[in-house]
């Protein structure tokens, strides 16, 4: 073989692979996924490329003078180039190629391709990538394209914009159970996009979550308000109402510390205050709620409660006791009473020790 021994200088200049876009791209995938593996459908997969592997060819050739087509196969397909080492008759060791098996099969189309091709370098070559053509078929494709049609490929820009938002009102609040949302709504709508058609009711799905995540931060803004939080701020109280309205977003109950007399029970009780005195009155002082004259107020006689009267009362007794029998063991009994104006209930939860009874 003449350059056996001697370096290609590859193309010298190649013409790029035509851009696709991804729906052409997937289609091209499952046609090349259908032909398979056989003798027949790799064939056919090299006739599809056959405009690109003449333009490689013509480039190669151009490039290298006098080469052959086993240049070319072990250049550009080695896997299709065999080399095998013997030895000479001087006693040395010699490296000999040879084509594959696949390249000797009668008719090959690189054998065709490779004799029909003039050695012509790429910048003097016909362009892969017609960008007229393919930009009239883009027209063609949008004159006949139907309001169901556009909104489906517009989805994903649309879906991407509202996670975008999303994010950024959320980098804002730094709310973690928002964080953990988006991304899983990241993940299943990068499932659900890939597909042409997706379903609708995951499509709801996502939709539904980028709602809740929208939900979330507004609430926080709101209870960010209402508790009058201050970003800049960072002292005792603060800390312990950003805590509050953290926890209040992840848990449907959450421990006020301090009860009545902390801060956080002081501006819950002022918003109850102001909800009250709203229809009909201005709301109550900005300033904290001192606990010695609520305590004064609570207490006097005959002063006007700043509350509703209530509708009813409730009453919880709990208790361990040992029944039916005193050695019996000790479990817990419960008991409920709520007292209306007209009428009243009583529940109870009673527990029995059935191992020797």
């Amino acid at each position: 073989m003449r350059s056996a021994d001697k370096g290609l200088r590859g193309l010298g200049g190649q013409q790029e692979p035509a851009p696709m876009t991804e729906d052409v791209l997937e289609e091209q995938s499952e046609v090349l996924a259908k032909l398979g593996t056989s003798a027949e459908g790799a064939h056919l997969c090299a006739r599809m490329q056959r405009t690109c592997l003449l333009s490689d060819m013509e480039s190669f050739k151009a490039a290298n003078p006098g080469c052959c087509l086993e240049d070319f196969v072990r250049w550009y397909s080695p896997r299709d180039y065999v080399e095998e080492e013997f030895t000479d008759e001087v006693g040395d060791k010699v490296l000999r190629g040879e084509l594959s098996p696949r390249m000797k099969i009668p008719g090959n189309m690189w054998v065709e391709v490779w004799e029909t091709a003039k050695p012509t370098p790429a910048r003097r070559q016909r362009h892969l990538f017609d960008d007229t053509r393919e930009a009239e078929k883009v027209l063609h494709y949008l004159v006949g394209l139907k309001p169901a049609d556009l909104t489906r490929h517009l989805l994903p820009c649309v879906l991407h914009a509202a996670l975008l938002k999303v994010k950024e009102e959320e980098s804002v609040e730094d709310i973690p159970s928002v964080k953990k949302l988006i991304q899983q709504i990241i993940t299943q709508a990068g499932k659900l996009l890939r597909y042409s058609n997706p379903d609708i009711k995951k499509l709801e799905e996502i939709i539904s979550q980028i709602i809740s995540a929208e939900a979330i931060i507004a609430r926080s803004r709101s209870l960010q308000v209402k508790f009058g939080i201050k970003k800049h701020e960072k002292d005792d109280e603060h800390v312990e109402l950003e805590r509050f309205v953290s926890c209040l977003l992840d848990q449907p109950e959450v421990l006020v510390n301090g009860a009545g007399g902390g801060p956080t029970g002081n501006t819950i009780y002022k918003l109850f205050v102001n909800a009250q005195r709203a229809p009909t009155l201005s709301p109550v002082d900005d300033e904290p709620v001192k606990q010695s004259s609520s305590d004064e107020h609570k207490s006097s006689p005959g002063a006007a409660s700043e509350f509703p009267l209530p509708t009813g009362r409730e009453i919880i007794l709990r208790t361990t006791v040992p029944r039916p029998a005193p050695y019996s063991r000790s479990l817990p009994q419960r008991m409920y009473c709520v007292l209306l104006k007209d009428e009243f209930r009583l529940a109870g939860a009673f527990s029995s020790d059935t191992s020797f009874f």
